[in-house]
């Protein structure tokens, strides 16, 4: 039995289940597992560190109140399953349509697609229902998602921690794939980059050649949170990161250490302006979140990004027929 049958017949046993499950019994139920006690241990702390990173509510919970130690795991079909949002049937075909209309290229795309809506209520799309006319008996509708075979691959490679190897920018990469995520058009591939000792973004559609899958399962461990922490706008791009040196001042500050968090703050002043320092590798996403401040804002350096940004402003303000003629 490989690990995705597991996997399945692991979710199906939980769900169903209306107690929690202890490991024994899940030892039990589920084939697949090693009967070495220690063996199966590991792979279930892996499987369900998975099932977790899909977004499966997979809970942990106290059998007996006088032993918090023992517990059990079961996924709650309430919060699993989407609750029924009260659609008509006409609302259920412009849904259909939508999905027909928007597709991820590839398989995987169309049947995760497909999956979502059937929890809805609604039927498999024409695309992905078998019918052979039209843009849909080709799956792909009137928009798509990009997709193919390197998205597949990395999304493979991210499930099982798998090690990955390609070129970027004229140099060979080794990488431990830690998410996907799709911004703007691209699909980008973040992960631990051992050329440079540190995490980095890459841009699938930047790499030169193939992304190739190497060595075993299970080759890294993901820091924690460093699947599912969406990464913020200007942290989304490919190049060397830039500090930047922002100033708020008092009216703003408060919502910037929000935004940016207080790890980035370097200096509070005593009109309760504060200094931030703030690593970007996307100046133009960073440009813009300044901007949202208005005169509440200054881009103190470096001074390309400054100069950048004092451009950028400067177009803005010119009138149409300046940015036209530009």
């Amino acid at each position: 039995m490989d690990r995705l049958e597991r996997l399945v017949n692991l979710v199906a046993a939980l769900i169903d289940t209306d107690h929690p499950l202890t490991r024994e019994q899940i030892h039990q139920r589920i084939e697949g597992y090693s009967d070495d006690p220690d063996a199966f241990r590991r792979n279930f702390e892996r499987d369900k560190e998975l099932l977790r990173q899909m977004g499966l509510p997979l809970g942990t919970e106290a059998l007996d109140p006088n032993h918090p130690e023992e517990v059990g795991y079961r996924i709650r079909r309430e919060e699993y399953e989407l609750p029924d949002p009260g659609l008509d049937e006409h609302e259920l075909a412009a849904l259909r349509l939508a999905s027909a209309a928007v597709q991820v290229d590839g398989t995987w795309g169309r049947e995760a697609t497909t999956r979502a809506l059937r929890k809805l209520g609604g039927a498999a799309t024409a695309g992905t229902a078998g019918s052979t006319t039209g843009a849909d008996a080709k799956g792909t509708g009137w928009a798509a998602l990009p997709g193919g075979d390197t998205v597949a691959a990395a999304f493979g490679a991210i499930a099982e921690c798998r090690r990955v190897h390609f070129t970027y920018r004229g140099e060979a990469r080794v990488v431990d794939p830690w998410r996907l995520s799709f911004r703007r058009g691209q699909w980008y591939l973040a992960g631990l980059d051992h050329h440079r000792g540190e995490e980095r973004l890459f841009r699938l559609d930047r790499l030169e050649g193939s992304l190739v899958v190497d060595g075993p399962p299970h080759a890294f461990t993901r820091p924690a949170g460093g699947d599912t922490t969406p990464r913020p706008a200007w942290r989304l791009g490919d190049d060397d990161e830039v500090m930047a040196v922002l100033l708020v001042d008092a009216d703003q500050a408060r919502w910037a250490v929000d935004a940016l968090g207080e790890e980035a703050v370097t200096e509070r002043r005593p009109d309760g302006s504060i200094l931030f320092h703030v690593g970007i590798t996307n100046p133009g996403a960073f440009r813009s979140f300044v901007l949202g401040f208005l005169d509440h804002a200054e881009i103190l350096g470096p001074s390309d990004l400054r100069d950048d940004m004092v451009a950028w402003l400067a177009f803005l303000a010119s009138p149409a027929t300046d940015r036209t003629r530009a």
